[in-house]
């Protein structure tokens, strides 16, 4: 397990929890099984979480997110053309992974693109137990490393190219850095998740919240040093990227306005709103735990951590008070605004859960008088974590085989991989693309054919406007993908209207390629061109002076 240490002393902090049994008088033993433990569990979370890598195509904002990142680093560093509603740092991460792993083809990419997410969750399972380790002793951290392993909803946004799961990431590095008292670390990470997505302002309170607490304890850096140090740390992250963001001020806005523009200012709602709002939330809420016997355990683990009187330090008391009070005003502020009720918007709970739960096993393993029917300590915090893991694992098994509505896609989109290959073998050496719901999947997928000329997208408003201007267009050959849940049920009638026909091509999942070609017309004797049947003979002689002649 990893640890920690003062910023201003060497000496380790004060056992919180009692001492494990030795086997030799030196103690490795114990903490050796404890660090192998949390190996084991970041394998198993890196494990559980590949399933869904290549399984479903992207979604319409992880499409959007991709081709941002491919157009930053094959065609616009400053995205002056294209406008980003969101902060750049984890636009600037998935340009980074492409541009090394240099993927052959789309489908190559989108599974790239995935990677940096999955890399990301896995990273945090450590962070977490070093938190609680901190905190509330080893046996809790590795409770609260396998919450975070198995939790489904880390598992179901993993392989996504979502913001969220980076910006969980910064913020639980600035918190696993704060509570170990690295305040400079505490505050790049922090400006880390600010400059991933705007939500990472969130962090700033909890962040506050443990410097406030930490504060108290003597030993410790004073308080205003603390503060410098961690606002100098996050300025020094936050400062270059709104430098580079002024430089595109004068022909495009910031993404924090754009984001004011495209999601609309963050307004208080009406009490009489707050129930229906509260009954959205508490449907994504529930996939916390993902089961109803683990938010049993849950709640039975509270009464009893509430209960007990375990020996804790000032610190370590302030510190849940903290994460609950976080915890709350974070869902009071989903539940009382107009956030709008999007799953992943809940992801930082996540790890505040995963904490919870090394909180409980803290509070009641720390009473050894409970645990002599097990015959050790030692050996209760083995079988209190493997029945853990095995309360969690099928949770967490179904999320990882997508099986709970969170995270990416789970086969609305299937099928759009066979489609475009099809178009991609079969569309010739030029081709006109309409899109209408699609038009933020086709710039990433066919990124590489857009920049080659190959391919001309356009939009149509209607099928009345597409008809029109099909009918315009003798060459090149035009094509459209229509989605089983985005029909167009009288296209073909207003083409037809217009002397065009639709052919289907190919049928792929909920896809099918239509090519719009023009109606064969009916043989027309009189509209022929030919010149009226006359006798052969001679021309007659040009006498002298005709041609002269009016």
């Amino acid at each position: 397990m990893p640890t920690c240490v003062s910023a201003t002393t060497k000496t380790p902090p004060p056992a919180q929890f009692p001492p494990l049994e030795q086997s030799n008088g030196s103690g490795t033993r114990p903490q050796r099984g404890l660090a192998w433990g949390l190996v084991a569990l970041c394998l198993l979370g890196w494990a559980v979480r590949l399933p869904l890598l290549a399984r479903f195509p992207l979604r319409e904002d992880e499409a959007i997110y991709a081709y941002w990142a491919l157009h930053f680093l094959h065609e616009d560093p400053l995205f002056l053309t294209v406008w980003p509603d969101k902060p750049p740092l984890f636009l600037w991460t998935l340009a980074a992974f492409l541009g090394v792993a240099r993927p052959e083809d789309a489908l190559q990419a989108e599974a790239l693109a995935r990677w940096v997410n999955v890399a990301a969750s896995v990273l945090t399972i450590p962070l977490i137990g070093a938190i609680a380790r901190r905190w509330w002793g080893a046996p809790a951290g590795w409770v609260a490393a396998a919450g975070m392993a198995f939790n489904p909803y880390a598992i179901a946004f993993a392989p996504t190219v979502y913001t969220d799961t980076l910006l969980v990431l910064g913020g639980v590095a600035a918190l696993a850095c704060a509570v170990c008292r690295r305040w400079f670390w505490a505050g790049v990470w922090l400006g880390a998740a600010i400059m991933t997505k705007q939500q990472g302002l969130a962090y700033v309170p909890l962040l506050l919240g443990i410097w406030w607490t930490l504060g108290r304890d003597p030993t410790t850096e004073a308080r205003p040093a603390a503060l410098a140090r961690l606002v100098g740390g996050a300025l020094l992250l936050v400062l270059p990227i709104i430098y580079w963001d002024s430089l595109r001020w004068a022909v495009a806005p910031s993404p924090w306005d754009l984001a004011q523009r495209n999601y609309g200012p963050l307004q208080a709602v009406a009490l009489i709103e707050w129930p229906a709002r509260l009954a959205a939330w508490g449907e994504w809420i529930w996939y916390l735990a993902g089961a109803w016997w683990v938010w049993g355990v849950w709640s039975v683990g509270l009464v009893l951590g509430l209960a007990l009187r375990a020996p804790r330090s000032s610190a370590s008391r302030w510190s849940v008070v903290w994460l609950a009070l976080w915890s709350l005003g974070f869902l009071a502020l989903h539940v009382g605004t107009t956030v709008q009720i999007w799953d992943r918007y809940l992801l930082p709970l996540a790890p505040l859960f995963a904490l919870s739960l090394g909180w409980m096993w803290g509070r009641v393993g720390a009473q050894a008088q409970y645990w002599r029917w097990v015959g050790s300590q030692r050996r209760s915090i083995w079988v209190v974590g493997l029945a853990l893991v095995g309360l969690l694992a099928q949770p967490a098994w179904q999320a990882g085989q997508g099986r709970y509505p969170l995270g990416g896609d789970h086969g609305d989109y299937a099928g759009l991989h066979q489609a475009l290959g099809w178009l991609d073998a079969n569309g010739g050496p030029r081709f006109v693309l309409y899109h209408r719901a699609l038009g933020w999947h086709y710039p990433f997928y066919l990124f590489d054919d857009l920049r080659a000329g190959r391919v001309e997208l356009r939009w149509f408003p209607n099928p009345p406007g597409l008809a029109d201007n099909a009918a315009k267009t003798a060459y090149p050959p035009k094509y459209l993908i229509v989605p089983a849940w985005a029909a167009q049920p009288q296209l073909g009638l207003h083409l037809q209207t217009r002397g065009q026909t639709l052919q289907t091509r190919l049928v792929a999942g909920n896809f099918r390629v239509l090519e719009i070609v023009h109606a064969p017309q009916p043989l027309c004797r009189w509209c022929a061109s030919r010149l009226p049947a006359v006798p052969w003979r001679l021309a007659q002689p040009v006498e002298p002076g005709m041609m002269s002649q009016p």
